[in-house]
């Protein structure tokens, strides 16, 4: 992230922001305490602490849509997309933020804003017991895919976040030939399957943890309906990056015996790890280096399935 992100997702928020925050907690409220929080070049997110008039402390998490390039032309950087999202999971038992007010037109703040109830835990650092991080993050899965929208609150359907003519052979590839084959694959017919609620983009940097436990699911901004097995090739291409091929073989076979693999099928794998490569550019770092070869040969694992 450029110095200049940095300063437009961290720089302090304006006054009328903190109005709007306050009085979204109710008349007689006042913050006592900010801090910036996360490190996405997408959003900037606060941390927020207000105190209302009986003296209750609420503890809130404020989402600001500061990307103005994006909005106009990102269909999935979308405030009214995330605020559906969470109303469609109010009263279920998913560990998502509860929607507390929203300015999805930025009538109050000065970009588009979501207020949330702030969800206890911290990002993942290396987990201590893999089998139990794998294990927790798959058997939430299957309350996700079983969200229901009676109300039709959401109008998104999946797709790719990019055509296909704009995933190429990556320039840092030691494999060519492989995407060749992944391009050729996903270019032909689509597996049947079944559609439902999912996260879209299901991967470790998006939960939240504490001593070893599961305590929340963030970024609800591309939730919509789809196939399942997004979910699971998102998040096993982020475990084979991070934590190498086994951490994501055996995230499957998790998956499969809680009932999560619904549907599965290797094309979705391919699908996204195609649909990831517009947004990696090339490795900065031998750390970065060493985690684009353990994707690819997640890429082959997955290709060999077929």
């Amino acid at each position: 992230m450029s110095d200049a992100e940095t300063r437009m997702l961290r720089r302090r928020l304006p006054e009328e922001t903190l109005r709007w925050v306050a009085d979204s907690v109710g008349r007689g409220s006042r913050i006592v305490g900010v801090r910036a929080i996360g490190d996405s070049p997408h959003s900037a997110s606060h941390a927020l602490d207000v105190e209302d008039r009986r003296g209750e402390r609420h503890r809130l998490t404020l989402r600001r849509f500061v990307r103005a390039d994006w909005l106009a032309t990102d269909p999935w950087y979308v405030p009214a997309d995330e605020v559906a999202v969470l109303r469609l999971l109010e009263g279920t038992d998913i560990p998502a933020p509860q929607l507390v007010a929203a300015d999805v037109e930025a009538e109050a703040c000065d970009v588009p804003a979501i207020l949330t109830t702030r969800l206890p835990g911290r990002s993942p650092r290396e987990p201590g017991d893999m089998e139990s991080f794998l294990r927790q993050m798959a058997e939430v899965l299957p309350a996700i895919h079983s969200v229901r929208d009676p109300d039709a609150l959401l109008a998104r359907r999946y797709e790719p976040y990019y055509a296909a003519t704009e995933s190429q052979v990556p320039s840092w590839s030691a494999r060519p030939g492989t995407w060749d084959r992944v391009f050729e694959i996903i270019a032909g017919s689509v597996p049947d399957g079944p559609a439902c609620f999912i996260h879209r983009d299901y991967h470790f940097w998006n939960t939240l943890w504490i001593r070893g436990r599961l305590t929340g699911i963030v970024d609800w901004t591309t939730g919509c309906w789809g196939p399942p097995a997004i979910d699971l090739a998102r998040m096993r291409q982020n475990l084979a990056g991070e934590f190498g091929l086994g951490s994501a073989d055996r995230f499957l076979d998790i998956c499969r015996s809680v009932g999560a693999a619904s549907g599965y099928h290797p094309y979705w794998g391919l699908l996204d790890a195609a649909d990831s490569l517009p947004d990696m550019g090339l490795p900065t770092d031998p750390r970065e280096a060493a985690g684009f070869a353990r994707f690819e040969d997640y890429v082959a694992a997955v290709l060999s399935l077929l």
